[in-house]
């Protein structure tokens, strides 16, 4: 009992310092160079308006990708005026690195926070950074010190939140996005924090228009992409694979989402390389197969990076992904 005490002690206490974090004069909030999703939009944001509320100076970048879905949650204005001659539609821009020194030439950060991931996608020119993040690494584990906080939470708007004490209603898309509207990622825990927003400016009006706002038609091409494209079943079709020749990051996501109406396991490839795996088997675990292509995530949702152009790379990693789940069908069949 008293250990438990103690732990509770410490738990308080670290949120109590974090939340008197003493941020930087100048910040620059930036999220991770791939993938751009909810979450890290969303946690990029909040933080903006949490500094900006404090009287601080803080902006974003343009990133290199960027969705419908979500792209109404950034303004022009949260981007540095720099980078408007770079910044194309939706907030994106071809090149990270010119865009990061345009902003220099004219303005310089005393600090650099990344929410969402790890790698920024660009040099920041010896600027120092500050890491957000929910993904743990193998080998690294949980961080807690003056370069990052890293913990294992549904996303990182709940770290956001629990932790630094920021409310922004606009985290309920980070947590949506990222439990896959409570469906996955320790959702009875995201609901916590969600019940936090509720009481700090978070209406159901509000919430309401956050929903509509994600709920966009999909691209008609998705489905004429997959028929052209390499793929791929395995162990009765409960595995799934496809090579795509696009790099719309669009229609990669939509070809991951019709393929989960059908398959348990899959493994879609962007046309620049870049890889999404997703399992529902709760027995799975991702993350050492993300690692082992360059990336990472979650247990059941990860990223990695593949030469696309490669056949002989395309079939390792088609074998590497079935060797990984179809032992658990085999098995015992995943209900769904």
């Amino acid at each position: 009992m008293f250990t438990k005490l103690a732990t509770k002690l410490r738990t308080w206490s670290r949120k109590r310092i974090l939340a008197n974090r003493r941020w930087a004069r100048q910040t620059l909030v930036i999220g991770p160079a791939q993938p751009v999703d909810g979450d890290s939009v969303a946690c990029t944001a909040a933080v903006l308006a949490h500094l900006r509320k404090k009287g601080l100076e803080a902006y974003t970048l343009p990133t290199l990708a960027m969705y419908s879905q979500i792209d109404w949650i950034l303004t022009r204005d949260d981007v540095h005026p720099a980078c408007y001659p770079l910044m194309k539609n939706g907030f994106t821009t071809s090149n990270l690195q010119e865009a990061y020194d345009s902003l220099l030439a004219v303005w310089t950060p005393d600090e650099v926070v990344l929410v969402d991931g790890h790698i920024p996608g660009f040099d920041l020119r010896g600027i120092k950074q500050y890491t957000i993040d929910h993904h743990l690494r193998p080998g690294v584990g949980e961080v807690d010190d003056q370069t990052a906080f890293i913990k294992l939470a549904p996303s990182v708007g709940c770290l956001l939140i629990e932790y630094f004490g920021i409310v922004e209603p606009i985290l309920a898309v980070s947590i949506l996005t990222d439990t896959y509207w409570f469906r996955q990622n320790n959702p009875a825990q995201a609901l916590r924090q969600m019940a936090v927003l509720t009481d700090n400016g978070l209406t159901d009006q509000l919430l309401s228009i956050y929903q509509k706002r994600m709920m966009v038609h999909k691209d008609s091409r998705i489905l004429s992409l997959m028929r052209d494209s390499d793929m791929r079943f395995a162990v009765n079709g409960e595995i799934a694979f496809v090579a795509l020749t696009s790099d719309d990051p669009e229609i990669h996501r939509g070809v991951m989402g019709e393929l989960g109406y059908f398959c348990n396991h899959m493994c879609v490839v962007r046309g620049d390389g870049y890889v999404s795996f997703r399992t529902t088997d709760d027995r799975i675990d991702l993350r050492p197969l993300a690692t082992t292509y360059g990336r990472g995530g979650h247990a059941k949702q990860a990223a990695g990076q593949v030469n696309a152009k490669d056949p002989a790379a395309l079939n390792r990693l088609f074998d590497d992904f079935v060797a990984v789940c179809a032992p658990f069908e085999v098995a015992e069949p995943a209900k769904r």
